[in-house]
């Protein structure tokens, strides 16, 4: 080939790679940017559920503390209910007591007024009866 063609093929050639470098270039550019938007993107996004964490924990905090609230109320109100009706329930065991007392104090009345009667009866038959 002669020197001319050469020539004329190599600055063609570097032309040629010259338009694609700079087309890859761009194209990369052009990449490189739609990654940093996608990385913003990202951030945000990150940022917006860091801090729709913090709101969630925050809420379920505070319902937490409500539900402690509400059952210490409720253990309370038990414990009052509970010591009420021990109290009922002792009163009501003193007065059974007092109730079964006095019947058996009565039954056992009776039965020493019926022995009383009884040793009368036998003492006034031996007196009666000459053996």
């Amino acid at each position: 080939m002669d020197q001319e063609l050469v020539q004329y093929l190599e600055e063609r050639f570097d032309r040629q790679e010259q338009r694609f470098q700079a087309l890859l270039d761009n194209r990369f550019t052009t990449v490189d940017q739609r990654f940093a938007t996608i990385d913003r993107r990202f951030e945000e996004m990150t940022a917006r559920m860091e801090e729709r964490f913090e709101e969630v924990k925050r809420h379920t905090g505070v319902l937490v503390e409500g539900l402690r609230h509400e059952v210490q109320l409720v253990a309370e109100g038990f414990a009052v209910f509970v010591e009420g009706r021990y109290a009922q329930d002792q009163a009501n065991i003193a007065q059974q007591f007092r109730e079964t007392h006095a019947l058996i104090r009565s039954s056992y009345d009776h039965l020493q007024q019926q022995q009383d009667q009884t040793r009368q009866r036998i003492e006034n038959l031996e007196r009666k009866s000459p053996n």
